[in-house]
Order: structure tokens, then C-alpha cells, then sequence
């Protein structure tokens, strides 16, 4: 049975609970995203069979392999059409990551061809109706939090709402400098 996959930085509990404080649930017509689905996405794999989710878990285990534990700051606010986004500041650790997790599962033909660039970003929030996102948090401040692994999700589309399972998290084997 085929998995529809992605690859992800997760976020630790405490800076997830600090984002539900900015969500405003007495805003109707956003669909506020659960804690347990904010990460921020490296790279989308569709749907893969079991052996490439092996191959897939083989990957992702040598280029954590290559990468040290780094900090990212959580700063910026953007509207994204009829999203509402948290984007980190910009992090050569970050786009070198997603580089090497996008190069290298590609030439495994593991993943989906994006045609927009990267940017990297935890979705807050989604318009149910379909409008412009105009709102912004008033109660936002920066956090910051230290990315020690990557991880592989299985994500399940339901009604209303995608549930996503962990399937394996790789640790950086080399320690922050």
C-alpha cells in the first residue's frame, strides 16, 4: 500500500504551544492548524511504495549523516495568498538541508518536482472561505529553537483535516559547534 510521504524539520512542543498562543480561534473563516501537523516542510514525496520508503529511510539516514545540529529563529509573518505563514529568518543550514534532502531523493526519483522556488515556512492558518488572508497576529514575537534531526512523515488526508504519522526520525550525527 503506497504512503504519501514528506520530509520534515519538526518543532519542539514548546514552540508549538507558543504558536497555538498566536493563533486566534475567534476568527471564523481561518482554519487553524493542530500542533501536532506544525513543521516546517523540506521536501513533498507523494505517494511511495514500501520499498521506497526503505530506500527513502536510507537517504535521509546519510545526509543526517553530514549535517550539524543549528539554530533557527522564528521571525516573520507572511501571507501567502489565503495562508497565513511563520517563516523563519533566513539560514544557509536550512537551504543547504533542503537542498541535499530535495538533490538526493530526486536522483533516488524519490519526491515530487516542485516548480516554485523553496521558501521555508510553518502554516498558522488557512481561510475556509477561500479569501485573501488579511489578518496578522498582533501577540507575535520571535522564537528561536535548535534543529537537531530531520524527519520522514506519512500524511493521511481525512475529511477537514490531514493526520500525519512519524515513520522515522534521523538524528544529526554531528554535534553543535
Amino acid at each position: 500500500m503506497d504512503k504519501r510521504c514528506f520530509v520534515s524539520i519538526d518543532l519542539p512542543k514548546s514552540v508549538k504551544e507558543y504558536l497555538t498562543t498566536v493563533q486566534n480561534p475567534g476568527i471564523y473563516w481561518i482554519k487553524w492548524m493542530k500542533p501536532q501537523n506544525m513543521h516546517i516542510t523540506l521536501s513533498f514525496l507523494g505517494d511511495l511504495h514500501s520499498h521506497e520508503i526503505e530506500n527513502a529511510k536510507k537517504i535521509l539516514e546519510e545526509i543526517s549523516a553530514d549535517f550539524f545540529s543549528f539554530d533557527v529563529r522564528l521571525d516573520k509573518i507572511r501571507q501567502e495568498r489565503d495562508m497565513l505563514w511563520i517563516m523563519p529568518s533566513y539560514t544557509e543550514a536550512i537551504e543547504s538541508l533542503q537542498e541535499a534532502v530535495k538533490d538526493r531523493l530526486g536522483h533516488a526519483r524519490l519526491g515530487k518536482r516542485e516548480r516554485r522556488s523553496y521558501h521555508p515556512h510553518i502554516l498558522l492558518g488557512k481561510s475556509k472561505t477561500g479569501r485573501f488572508m488579511k489578518w496578522r497576529p498582533e501577540n507575535f514575537e520571535p522564537i528561536e529553537f535548535q534543529v537537531n534531526s530531520i524527519s520522514l512523515y506519512e500524511s493521511e488526508l481525512t475529511p477537514g483535516v490531514a493526520t500525519h504519522r512519524l515513520i522515522h526520525s534521523f538524528n544529526f550525527e554531528k554535534p553543535l559547534l
